[in-house]
């Protein structure tokens, strides 16, 4: 393989990898604090897509789409741990696994119902524009989707290092009963939590939709890729989980 390309390759998988993190890392934190598996994580994530689809046919560029993104899909993760997740945290796992497969299947055939199943391409102000390094052409679009992904995650461990709620939900992810027993108030710092991972998630599918096409079932794809991040992280960890990704981001430019 060329030098050039590989220095290409590697840039580029490193860039996607940062965008998986932001995937893995809500998973993981969901996973840590919650003890509850969220298969519907990357159905969550088109949401965010489409969101910036809509502002994109509407003729707002698609870049402003990120923060609505993420405040519209912590709503809907606000109110679907209230309505479902809540119900089925202390039920049998396979509860919980169908409870979460039923949202991915609400969500996602949602999706398509309104937006049709078509393959939507989603133009902004980055499109088509690249920085020039020497003789290395680097995509504006996925260079703001590497810098917009460090930033978010720097956010997401100063909340959970530096804040009472995110030294709560630590302190959840340890030991529940301890935590409830210290006066935590475990149901609004889940209910937190679990907006702010598909947030998180739904954010990033904001950032998907400026570098590749959307479509209802992109959200399996992504999914596997958290888990899979989340296992090479350690489960629980969301930096282990972030690092996992950038690892399968750069597997998957290399290969």
């Amino acid at each position: 393989m060329d030098l050039m390309v590989l220095v290409s390759a590697t840039i580029d998988g490193i860039l996607m990898g940062l965008v998986y993190g932001l995937v893995a890392l809500g998973l993981a934190l969901i996973w840590g604090v919650m003890n509850i598996i969220n298969f519907a994580h990357g159905d969550y994530m088109v949401l965010g897509a489409y969101i910036a689809v809509l502002l994109s046919l509407i003729g707002v560029d698609a870049v402003y789409a990120l923060p609505l993104a993420f405040a519209i899909v912590y709503l809907v993760g606000v109110a679907t741990y209230k309505f479902v997740i809540k119900r089925v945290l202390n039920a049998p796992f396979v509860s919980q696994i169908a409870a979460t497969f039923a949202l991915l299947l609400l969500i996602r055939y949602g999706v398509e119902l309104v937006a049709g199943p078509r393959t939507w391409i989603v133009e902004s102000i980055l499109s088509g524009n690249v920085v020039q390094i020497g003789p290395l052409n680097i995509e504006y679009s996925k260079l703001f989707a590497g810098v917009v992904s460090i930033a978010v995650f720097a956010m997401v461990y100063l909340f959970l290092t530096r804040t009472y709620t995110g030294l709560a939900a630590r302190a959840i992810a340890q030991n529940r009963s301890a935590a409830m027993l210290q006066g935590i108030d475990v149901d609004r710092v889940n209910s937190i939590v679990f907006g702010l991972g598909v947030g998180v998630a739904g954010l990033a599918g904001a950032l998907v939709a400026l570098v590749q096409p959307v479509f209802p079932e992109l959200g399996g794809f992504y999914c596997l890729v958290a888990f899979i991040s989340v296992v090479l992280g350690g489960f629980t960890s969301v930096v282990g989980s972030f690092l996992g990704a950038i690892i399968i981001g750069l597997s998957e430019s290399l290969s």
